[in-house]
């Protein structure tokens, strides 16, 4: 979606953009490849470097955190212009009165990285400059500013709901101010690297993938990610899985015979896929009606497999969930099933009877978890949280009566949406 289609998207009440996560060029210590493709990858070891300590949990989501930038005004422009690639910019970045000096920043997203994006994602990378350290034991964060979103929550929202099943990023409001100018609400993302996962699974790490049904600009449709497509991991690395962890305790071997394995239909994909992990995700992407993800409309795209060594499994890991509840205009009313012919794991779901059966079960589960008045007191307390912080944004491309209307926009939604499923249930 180019920026011009975004505003006008906006103007009509519907908006969504996507995130890159920082896969190209190379994040963290891992090279390009010989013919110019991004491997992205994440350096792990030790921290090389002293930071001051955060001031507090840095993705605290109860409060409203403090973002400011220092930089050059060329290198800011650069990247509101987008003009000079994934080149690292140095910067200082004050994080709730902590000042951390020469840090890394570039832009970031895909549909919503369009020269002149006042709200421009970014990246900050801080050991990205030689005998620079992780800060509050991160390498890499993403601040979004959520361009295409009236609500300004869709992502925190889902991300609520998904954090009930499956691993889940972290991610918290921000007011953003660079070079002394108010930039006004963003939010501060945690990225999936080796930190994130050795927070949440056995070590050593194993190895990590973004998976990419489209790749711009190199393979214009890859399709199913999941087909198997011959032994050779050359096959499938860097695209359609993009490897994001350096030095990984086991190699991009892994994929071809787990992949020849999942193909072999329910047994199979039991012995490959944490399946427990799977159908939580596969039901938490229907509550919030994902339409990106290991189910989406144009692509299979949005989401992680990690490869966790302590169970030979992969792990599917949510990411980039912003088009959600209605986020481009969708009725609420989609089907349980809609796209799962679209790659191998949701189709096998589909196609057997027990699958299918644990599947809904499941779906019945995160209602249940997260019900309709939990999930819609996350939206007033998010609101509430951000609404000073929104009305204050100079740069956002839309109104406060859109921003107003986004919010009960995506709180009718989402009550229409559990209606909808309780009834495909027989609830």
């Amino acid at each position: 979606m180019r920026w011009g289609a975004i505003l006008v998207g906006i103007a009509i009440g519907i908006g969504g953009c996507s995130d890159d996560n920082g896969q190209s060029p190379v994040d963290g210590g891992g090279t390009a490849d010989a013919g110019g493709s991004p491997v992205v990858t994440d350096g792990g070891g030790a921290d090389p470097g002293t930071r001051p300590m955060p001031a507090s949990d840095i993705f605290d989501d109860t409060r409203v955190h403090d973002i400011e930038l220092t930089m050059s005004p060329d290198d800011w422009q650069s990247i509101i212009q987008d003009t000079r690639a994934d080149e690292w910019r140095h910067a200082t970045i004050t994080y709730d009165g902590v000042v951390i000096d020469d840090v890394g920043v570039r832009p970031a997203g895909e549909s919503s990285r369009m020269p002149g994006n006042p709200k421009q994602a970014m990246r900050v990378k801080f050991d990205a400059f030689p005998g620079m350290g992780h800060f509050a034991g991160k390498k890499v964060i993403k601040i979004d500013g959520l361009p295409g979103d009236l609500s300004m929550m869709r992502e925190r929202l889902a991300f609520f709901v998904f954090r009930t099943q499956v691993p889940t990023p972290r991610e918290a409001a921000v007011r953003l101010t660079v070079n002394g100018e108010l930039r006004g609400h963003y939010t501060v993302i945690e990225v999936w690297d080796s930190e994130s996962i050795e927070e949440q699974f056995p070590m050593p790490a194993g190895p990590l993938y973004r998976i990419r049904g489209l790749h711009q600009g190199a393979t214009p449709d890859i399709g199913d990610p999941y087909l198997y497509r011959g032994p050779d991991a050359a096959s499938y690395v860097p695209y359609p899985w993009e490897p994001h962890i350096l030095n990984a305790a086991r190699g991009d071997d892994v994929i071809p015979p787990l992949l020849n394995t999942m193909a072999s239909g329910a047994a199979g994909l039991e012995a490959t896929m944490d399946i427990d992990r799977l159908l939580g995700y596969l039901a938490c992407n229907t509550a919030v009606m994902n339409t990106d993800g290991l189910a989406g409309d144009s692509d299979i795209e949005d989401h992680f497999e990690y490869f966790d060594p302590s169970t030979g499994k992969l792990v599917v890991l949510p990411w980039d969930s912003d088009n959600t509840f209605g986020s481009l205009g969708e009725t609420p009313d989609r089907y349980l099933y809609a796209r799962f012919s679209r790659s191998t794991p949701p189709r096998i779901v589909r196609d057997d009877a027990d699958l299918r059966h644990r599947y809904e079960d499941r779906i019945r589960a995160v209602m249940a978890a997260v019900p309709i008045a939990a999930l819609q007191a996350e939206a007033d307390r998010i609101y509430q949280q951000i609404h000073d912080v929104v009305y204050a944004d100079p740069v956002k491309p839309f109104s406060n009566d859109a921003f107003e209307w986004g919010y009960n926009y995506v709180k009718t939604f989402a009550a229409q949406r559990y209606d909808f499923l309780r009834g495909e249930l027989g609830n």
